[in-house]
């Protein structure tokens, strides 16, 4: 099942950024995973999610076991959701979600569309804990994303009117490794909240875009 959703922000063009600021969160959730074999990893990865309402892990066995994300009642995995948007303006964005699942397309489009469904992450309850700084991380990643969506599509470094998505988003220790797309081009970043350098915090493994050479250069900022 494939479902193309246009949101108009014309009356309030400023929510079109919160929008696409809640919607990338929610892809990177719905993308989120890490090893089961190896307790570090894996009790990294409890904590990591522990920080964002409504998520707890659940188990998935592909040939090796894995963890994903169960998020308000759904257990995302590798194939039950794919999403991509595109800002066609200043407050118009496209949004395609696809699953074989049509529930999946159809809880996707709800808790990215309404209001009180706002996704919420880096929430601590107690005073004795702290944000994990890989939310540090993919804020930046986030508001990089957003802003390079405001700009003018003529500049080379515009993701106005560019496919954007997620395709995978491996946890590792204090690292996550971010699969990104723009326009079905794969680009890698690995975002590492335990190094001390900034040139090593963010690091560029693969791409073919300028782009994403820019996003990364924002972030470093």
């Amino acid at each position: 099942m494939i479902e193309e959703i246009r949101y108009d922000f014309k009356q309030y063009p400023k929510h079109a950024d919160d929008f696409i600021r809640d919607l990338i969160k929610l892809m990177l959730i719905s993308k989120m995973n890490s090893t089961f074999k190896s307790s570090l990893s894996r009790n990294n990865f409890r904590n990591l999610i522990k920080q964002i309402p409504g998520c707890e892990a659940h188990i998935v066995k592909y040939g090796r076991p894995i963890l994903y994300v169960k998020y308000k009642g759904m257990e995302f995995t590798d194939q039950k959701v794919t999403s991509q948007f595109v800002r066609i303006n200043d407050y118009v964005v496209d949004v395609t979600v696809e699953s074989v699942f049509g529930e999946f397309v159809r809880n996707f489009d709800k808790i990215a569309s309404s209001p009180e469904s706002r996704v919420t992450w880096g929430i601590v309850k107690d005073a004795d804990f702290v944000i994990n700084p890989l939310f540090v991380l993919l804020n930046s990643f986030i508001n990089a994303v957003n802003e390079l969506t405001l700009l003018n599509p003529h500049n080379p470094d515009s993701l106005m009117g560019k496919k954007f998505g997620i395709r995978n988003a491996n946890v590792t220790k204090n690292t996550i490794q971010l699969e990104f797309t723009i326009d079905g081009r794969l680009n890698i970043i690995e975002l590492n909240a335990s190094k001390k350098i900034k040139d090593h915090i963010i690091v560029l493994l693969f791409t073919n875009s300028q782009i994403a050479k820019t996003l990364v250069s924002i972030m470093k900022q």
